[in-house]
């Protein structure tokens, strides 16, 4: 084998391996196109879909944005009768409830306060004054002299006596 020989078969060899890079790489660009392809029939989809979807808004009569705020509005207003009121008035009866609640430990604490002190032997001055601030401040959230009298274990008379000397009834 001469020389020129292989030079001629080396360079049909070059030959043969451009030629496969060539066609290589056109099989790589031709998959790349192939997907910009289909993206751009999908976009161009699309695109019609949209553009159908704009002339068939555009034949519709438009819409009263004035209308359409006070349906807003009106609803919202519903929402809130049907959801909101209802909690908001079951917190006030709550609250309520509370407030009596306390109103009647309040009072059991002040019969208690004063049954201590009779026990304890204090003065009986005490005490009298004591249930005389508890008639009032009964009597003053609306109790009746039967029920003060009841509560504090009293006579209604010993009630009835304090209640004209502080010049409420």
């Amino acid at each position: 084998m001469s020389i020129e020989t292989l030079a001629f078969g080396a360079l049909a060899l070059l030959v043969i391996i451009i030629f496969l890079m060539v066609y290589i790489r056109d099989v790589e660009i031709t998959k790349k196109l192939s997907i910009y392809e289909r993206s751009i029939e999908e976009l161009n989809y699309q695109n019609h879909v949209l553009n159908k979807a704009l002339k068939d808004m555009g034949t519709k009569e438009p819409i009263d944005l004035k209308a359409l705020e006070k349906r807003m509005i009106e609803l919202a207003k519903n929402e809130i009768q049907h959801s909101v009121v209802p909690m908001v008035t079951s917190l006030q009866d709550i609250e309520q409830i509370i407030e009596t609640f306390k109103e009647e430990q309040t009072t059991r604490i002040d019969r208690l306060e004063s049954r201590t002190k009779e026990m304890s032997g204090l003065a009986s001055g005490g005490t009298s004054s004591s249930n005389e601030k508890m008639i009032v401040a009964q009597f003053s959230r609306g109790k009746s002299e039967a029920e003060i009298a009841k509560d504090l274990r009293i006579g209604i008379g010993e009630v009835d006596l304090v209640l004209k000397l502080a010049n409420l009834k």
